[in-house]
Formats: C-alpha cells, sequence, structure tokens
C-alpha cells in the first residue's frame, strides 16, 4: 500500500472505499482469473471515481494493480505514475503485463446532452485481439458494475441527467456528489468474464476488426445485465404503465366479453377496469424510499439485534437478476417481512422490488407511504369479479414483461404457528402464465426465508390460534407501536435458496415454453413449482436459540425438565441440524447447549424467563425449567419454526413407539399413515419417495444409536439415551397429533347435525379440546389451535371422511354416523401413538 499511495491516500482510500461491499464470490472470481491469464476489467461508463476505487481495491486484496487504462480523462491529475494512459493502446498493455498488473477499459464517456453517454473515440478491443492470438496466457475482459447510486434511469431522462450524466452513465459532478452521498452503501459487481482467446477460437476466420466489434458488444450485453439486476428497468411514469396494461390483448378481450355478458358499455367496463389498475399499481418513488430508509434503520436498530444476511446466498439470487426478472418468494411471518428485504436491498444499494401486499394494508396513512416504497395492493379474494381479476393479471404480465423485479409472499397470509404454510398459487399462476403467453423468455424464483428469534405479533398469534378473530390493520394498530419500539426481539436471519429458472423447471417436467401447454399441465406445473419453493425456503431457514429452546421444552410430559436433560435435547437437535445441512444462527457456532453456560441458549432462556414463558426451579443444587402452560402456544410459534427440519425423524420416532420391536414394513406403514395424516403441516423433500425418505430417516436414527435394524426388524437400541431421545423426537409431534385427535372426535357433532359448516366444526372441535384439556386427556395447551384444527379438517375432506356441499358439512360414509360416538376408528388409531407405553 505505501508503495502505490502516499500517506492521505492511504487515508482517503480506508476512509471511503474499505466500506464499500465487494462480495467475495467476485474477489475468489477475480483472483482465480488473474492467476490464469492476464485481466482486463471493463465498466461501462469515464468515471474518475471508477478508477480510484478498482486501483485501490486492487492492491488492498493484493492483487494484480491497474497498469495500463484506457478512455479515462484526467480532469485534474493523471492516474498514478505506475499507471501507462497515453500512448499507444498495444504498449499500455504491455506495459501491464511486463509490470505483473491488470488493464482497466472504459466503454463510453459521458457528454453534455448525452444522458447515456457517448462511445469511447479510443478503440483498444483490435489490439486486445490481437494480443490474445499472440499470448501463452489467456487474457479476460471482466464487465464490472460500482454502483454508488440509489435511483434507477428515467425513461424519459431530465435536463440535469443532460447535463450531469444519468444514473447509467455519470458525469463528473454527478459521479462524485452521488458517491459521497452514498458511499457507505456501495457495492462492486463481477459480471460474466469473456476469455478472449477462447472467443477468437469460436468464431474462426473472423478478422480482428470484427471479433473486436462483437467482443465489444457482448461486453455492452453484459454490463448491461448487470445494471438491470441492479436498477431494474428504465423507471416509467405509473399512469404510463396503466395505459400500457390497458392495452393488454387477452384483457381487452375479457373485458369486451364481459360487456356483452353484462350488458353494460363497454367504456364504462373499461373504466371500471383502469379504477382497479389504479387501486392495484405500485407509485414508487425513490426519494420516498431514501427519506424512509433511515428511519426504518431506526426502528431496526431499536427493537433488533441486528440483521444476519446470507450475502452469498443474495449474491446469488442478483447475478440470476442479469439473466432474467427475478421473483423473491419468501416466507411470511410477520408484517415486519414486508420491511425488511426491501430495507436489505435499498442498503446494499439495490433497487427494491415491487411487492405484492394485501389490500388490507392500504389504509391511510401507510398505504400512500407503502404504495411509494413499492407495494402494490391486491384483494383477498376476486372470486365473480372478473374485471378485477383480468385486470390485477395483466398488471402481472405487464411488470413481467417490463423486466421489473417483484416480491411476494407465497404462503398468502403470514404464519400464525411459526411452521411454513402450504402456499397459495394464484400469484405463481399469473407468474407463469406471463411467461406462456410470451411477456418474457424466463423468470427466477428465489425461495427467501426471513426467520426471528421473536415475532412482534406473538402475543395476537396466541389469541388468534385460541379462537379469537383476528383484527383489522388500521390507524389503531399503527398507534401501538410505542409498545413495540419499548421491547426488543432479537435478530432476524434473511437466507436465500438456488434462484430457480422457470424454463429449466418447465424442460425438467418435459415442457416446453415453445409449445402449448394445457390447462391440467399448467395445473400440474404451478402446483409443483408451489412445492419446490416452498421446500426451498424450509431448505435455507435459520435454527435460532429461541427455537431450540422452545422445542426441547415443549415436546415434554412430565412437570418440569432438568438442566442436564435441556442441555442433551439440544445437543441432540443442534446435531441433527449439523447431519441434514441446515442453517444454524452464526451466533451457536462454538457456542454451549447448556442453558446455566454464557451463551446465545442462556440468553434465550433469560429472555423466556423473563417474558413469564418460563419459570425455574431449584432443588438440592439442580435447576429446572417449567413452562408455564397459558403462554405454551405462544412458545409454540418458535418450536414451529424448525418442525421440517425433524418432521420426518419425529413421524418415524412416534411409529417406532407405537410398539416395538416391529417389522419393518410394519413400522413404515404406521409412518405412512402419518405422514398422509400431516400431509399439509410439513414440507418433504421435493422429488423423493416416501419409502426414500423412511429408508434415510431409519438409517440416521441407527447411526445415532436409538434404533437397531436387523434383518427385517426393527428396534429400539439398548442404550440408556436411546428411549428418552427418541421419545423427545415423538413428542415434537404431540400437539399436532392432540389436535387431530380433537378433530376425530368432533365427527359426531357432524353426524348429529350441530357442526354444519367449517367454522362451527373448528368452533366445536376448540371447545372439546377445552374440556379434554381441563380433564387432563390431553396435554398441550398448544394443540387447541384454531390454524392447526383447519389443517384436520382439510384431511378429513381430502380423505372424504367428511363431504362439503353447499359450505355444508356431512359425513362421507352415512352409514358410518350411527357408530359415532361408539365406534370412531381414526379418534382410536391418533390415540394409539399419543398413549404408548
Amino acid at each position: 500500500m505505501k508503495e502505490e499511495f502516499g500517506p492521505m491516500s492511504r487515508v482517503l482510500g480506508a476512509r471511503y472505499f474499505d466500506g464499500v461491499h465487494f462480495p467475495p464470490e467476485a474477489e475468489n472470481e477475480l483472483r482465480a482469473l488473474s492467476a490464469r491469464g492476464f485481466v482486463v476489467h471493463v465498466m461501462r461508463t469515464t468515471a474518475w471515481i471508477n478508477f480510484l476505487y478498482i486501483a485501490w481495491a486492487m492492491v488492498r486484496r493484493a492483487m494484480p494493480p491497474i497498469r495500463a487504462v484506457v478512455n479515462l480523462r484526467p480532469w485534474f491529475t493523471k492516474p498514478w505514475r505506475q499507471t501507462a494512459q497515453g500512448g499507444a493502446v498495444e504498449e499500455r498493455f504491455r506495459y501491464a503485463r511486463e509490470q505483473g498488473g491488470s488493464g482497466l477499459v472504459f466503454l463510453r464517456r459521458t457528454a453534455l446532452l448525452h444522458a447515456s453517454g457517448k462511445e469511447t473515440r479510443e478503440d483498444p478491443f483490435p489490439e486486445l485481439v490481437r494480443l490474445a492470438r499472440g499470448s501463452e496466457r489467456p487474457v479476460f475482459l471482466v464487465p464490472e458494475l460500482f454502483v454508488w447510486e440509489k435511483r434507477p434511469a428515467k425513461l424519459k431522462p431530465g435536463w440535469r441527467d443532460a447535463l450531469f450524466g444519468s444514473p447509467e452513465a455519470p458525469g463528473f459532478v454527478h459521479s462524485m456528489v452521488a458517491f459521497f452521498r452514498n458511499y457507505k452503501r456501495a457495492q462492486f459487481r463481477v459480471g460474466e468474464p469473456i476469455d478472449l482467446r477462447k472467443f477468437i477460437e469460436e468464431n474462426p476466420g473472423v478478422s480482428d476488426e470484427v471479433l473486436a466489434r462483437k467482443v465489444r458488444s457482448t461486453l455492452h450485453v453484459f454490463l448491461a445485465r448487470e445494471t438491470r439486476a441492479v436498477f431494474g428497468p428504465p423507471q416509467k411514469p405509473t399512469d404510463r404503465l396503466i395505459e400500457e396494461t390497458l392495452r393488454d390483448r387477452q384483457l381487452r378481450k375479457v373485458l369486451d366479453e364481459h360487456a356483452a355478458a353484462t350488458g353494460r358499455k363497454p367504456s364504462s367496463v373499461y373504466r371500471e377496469a383502469q379504477r382497479n389498475l389504479e387501486a392495484i399499481a405500485a407509485k414508487p418513488n425513490p426519494s420516498v424510499l431514501a427519506l424512509i430508509a433511515p428511519v426504518l434503520e431506526w426502528v431496526f436498530n431499536r427493537i433488533y439485534d441486528g440483521i444476519g444476511v446470507d450475502e452469498a446466498g443474495l449474491h446469488r439470487a442478483l447475478k440470476a437478476a442479469g439473466k432474467a426478472p427475478v421473483v423473491l418468494c419468501p416466507s411470511h411471518k410477520s408484517h415486519v417481512d414486508y420491511l425488511v428485504m426491501s430495507w436489505v436491498l435499498w442498503n446494499r444499494g439495490y433497487t427494491a422490488p415491487l411487492v405484492a401486499a394485501g389490500a388490507n394494508l392500504s389504509f391511510w396513512p401507510l398505504g400512500v407511504l407503502f404504495r411509494r416504497c413499492g407495494a402494490f395492493f391486491l384483494r383477498r379474494s376476486f372470486k365473480g369479479d372478473k374485471v378485477y381479476a383480468a385486470s390485477f393479471k395483466a398488471y402481472i404480465k405487464k411488470l413481467v414483461h417490463d423486466g421489473i423485479h417483484q416480491e411476494f409472499f407465497p404462503e398468502g397470509g403470514r404464519s400464525r404457528t411459526g411452521k411454513l404454510l402450504t402456499p397459495k398459487l394464484g400469484m405463481l399462476t399469473w407468474q407463469v402464465e406471463a411467461v406462456l403467453d410470451g411477456a418474457r423468455n424466463d423468470l427466477y424464483f428465489v425461495p427467501v426465508s426471513i426467520d426471528y428469534e421473536k415475532v412482534v405479533e406473538s402475543d395476537s398469534y396466541s389469541k388468534e390460534l385460541a379462537g379469537g378473530e383476528k383484527k383489522p390493520e388500521d390507524l389503531k394498530a399503527l398507534l401501538s407501536a410505542p409498545k413495540v419500539l419499548a421491547a426488543r426481539y432479537g435478530r432476524i436471519h434473511l437466507t436465500f435458496d438456488e434462484p430457480l429458472s422457470l424454463v429449466e423447471f418447465m424442460k425438467a417436467r418435459g415442457l416446453s415454453p415453445q409449445e402449448p401447454v394445457s390447462d391440467e399441465q399448467k395445473k400440474g406445473l404451478v402446483r409443483a413449482l408451489g412445492n419446490r419453493v416452498m421446500y426451498g425456503i424450509s431448505k435455507v431457514s435459520t435454527v435460532t436459540p429461541h427455537a431450540l429452546v422452545s422445542a426441547s421444552l415443549l415436546a415434554h410430559r412430565r412437570r418440569g425438565l432438568t438442566q442436564r436433560e435441556l442441555t442433551d435435547r439440544i445437543s441432540l437437535l443442534r446435531r441433527i441440524a449439523s447431519e441434514d445441512g441446515a442453517r444454524l444462527s452464526k451466533e451457536l457456532a462454538n457456542a454451549p447447549s447448556n442453558p446455566e453456560t454464557l451463551g446465545p441458549i442462556q440468553d434465550a432462556m433469560r429472555e423466556f424467563i423473563s417474558d413469564e414463558m418460563v419459570r425455574t426451579q431449584e432443588a438440592r443444587g439442580e435447576v429446572s425449567y417449567q413452562v408455564e402452560d397459558s403462554r405454551r402456544p405462544e412458545m409454540s410459534f418458535y418450536k414451529n419454526t424448525l418442525m421440517n427440519l425433524v418432521a420426518a425423524r419425529s413421524l418415524v420416532a412416534n411409529a417406532l413407539l407405537a410398539g416395538t420391536p416391529a417389522p419393518y414394513d410394519t413400522v413404515k406403514a404406521r409412518a405412512l399413515f402419518l405422514s398422509r395424516l400431516f400431509k399439509v403441516e410439513f414440507i418433504y423433500r421435493v422429488g423423493a419417495s416416501f419409502d426414500t425418505i423412511f429408508a434415510e430417516c431409519v438409517e440416521r436414527l441407527v447411526r445415532m444409536g436409538l434404533v437397531i435394524h436387523d434383518g427385517d426388524t426393527l428396534t429400539r437400541a439398548p442404550e440408556a439415551h436411546a428411549q428418552p431421545d427418541l421419545e423427545f423426537l415423538a413428542d415434537l409431534l404431540r400437539d399436532f397429533l392432540e389436535a387431530y385427535l380433537l378433530a376425530a372426535m368432533t365427527l359426531p357433532d357432524v353426524a348429529a347435525g350441530v357442526a354444519t359448516d367449517r367454522k362451527t366444526f373448528v368452533k366445536l372441535a376448540l371447545e372439546t379440546g377445552r374440556g379434554e384439556y381441563n380433564a387432563g386427556r390431553i396435554t398441550a395447551a398448544e394443540s387447541l389451535a384454531k390454524t392447526t384444527l383447519e389443517n384436520a379438517v382439510e384431511y378429513l375432506l381430502d380423505q372424504r371422511i367428511l363431504v362439503e356441499e353447499d359450505k355444508k358439512l356431512r359425513l362421507g360414509d352415512p352409514a358410518s354416523a350411527a357408530e359415532l360416538p361408539r365406534k370412531n376408528p381414526l379418534a382410536e388409531e391418533i390415540r394409539g401413538y399419543l398413549h404408548r407405553a
């Protein structure tokens, strides 16, 4: 550093450049390319700050320094003495190679009255082609983007853009001002490199001049991809976007048919569609986001201990954004979800996506603010409103066509239980149909998991699960924010699964976007895509200390749990997470599992104790932990966040404890019954059969020393830890088993004509549950959960035990009505797993 930069330069570089986000993946890629050959950095537009940064970044990371630069205008001084700027281009690059350095080329220069910039006068690419032909080492052209700007380019640049440059082609003043305003959130991106020697081999017989033009054009394309990934497409006024949406042929066809069918004037139907689009459409304004971002930062710092971002996953997702528009699909556990993703992206220099939000959030004054921050609103139900449904579908198609990045929650609504919900397929259907209709060649879906150590709404969730009505979001809820700001909620964890190309997903299912797709094929495609997205979310979900502690405490039938037992259970869960490659929060790395030892587990336990969810007792020097019965439903939210990790093992543990030793096929049949019982509760590995998952679970339980697989027989292992560990794994499902038992016990009410619809059925099941709990016949207060009982109804309907006609329930087999409640096969089978020896 001392050889390259003087004392003042080192101070300024450390002050302004070290905070720029330089992804480790980008650094590794540049380092690997430099080891293999000669690297030429290629940037889109001449900017003095770009040269200063790349010169600093290369030396700072001990990579080949910039020794040749092309098309940099010396505003105040020439580049450092070691960097060749004048003379023949060939001599500059030869000098750079001899010095063990790298090159830097700018493709465009800014100019007055040219907001997009002009092509540079010097064209180094013919010389680079000749250099690559005669070189033993490869020559790599690496398109790069140094992002410090916050606003996307405008469709029609204004006079300021013409004079000072646009975000895509900033002038000197523009770039310096923008950099000093945003350097703390700036980022450096590396695009797809070009191996120039390989490029020549792929174009035999082509002259150097033609190859140079092709290379330059390819670099422009690669840089445009990176620019779009960051900024998105040029921003259109909302009125124009609505106007263009109304021109959609399919929308106009539906509107004309609706007008003819209802006898209304077409103009009246078109005005209705326009009003719908005005109620739906986002009106993103970067200035509003710039004002809101510091407020959100203050709020997040106030109530959270930090946001852990999977930077490598985010880097992958935004790499995909250079190829096709990205649709972010996060889990949904809190209203904070709407804010986290946009704030994280904005804070890293990316344009925030447009976010699909429920129309219930469009209330004043937040609705106006959300719309300006990129929210577009949809009704919970479109049933019976063809104009609205067609308008919304056309709006989604327009967003896809324009290449606008989106975000929506595949679960539809917030999870009140903490576990992932079955995907709602409406938004996925419209995204897929947009591509099938030719709006875009491809889309990338990115499953995202947003995990909280504590959620703001946990108290209201437990009341709703107990049968309370959901409270609408309104100004009163907004005014309760001071209560939220007075509390602490731990950390937020944001993780990303691999981007999923829709076209590649279709090809894997034997479908092609270029060929017609039937309605049945499309339904199957969307359903499979929804399951794959939810599996992706579950795969990258973060296991938190709060989840480990709550799961260990709740899956317990006695009054309390000793410190040693709790430590063993937490250690077991951490071992399972490690074996399955699940993500543990960073705080858990090398941290103790003992709740009495300093670390994140102890911190989580102390929070549960201070929140009066857990109390401690001490006798003869041994600490025991007891969960407050009234707070079990609230605490179960955190336990459920890791249920997809342990669900398969828990099913097999229940099947084993129902009677062992037992034949392998007998245990498998029991586990199959349970997996079908909880079909809508848990997410299993996509693409794997039940037989495969069962066999893998048995093998893992054998490796853990819990089960012996001898020939065709499965037996509990004789080790002392086997029985308590199997019981712990089995009891992780106890609240679900008890909830489904309550649903089965409510079937006689259907036979008697008391439970006439779903709502009444669930209400009666909750009443039955309260009686059973008070009598001690069920032991988990969290089993009295409305959401779980609603899922149980879905199971009963799927199995034709119940039938629904005109929203009325009846038994699928009327002959069985007379035998209820004397003989209830489903209830008795479930009891067999709960009342084990």
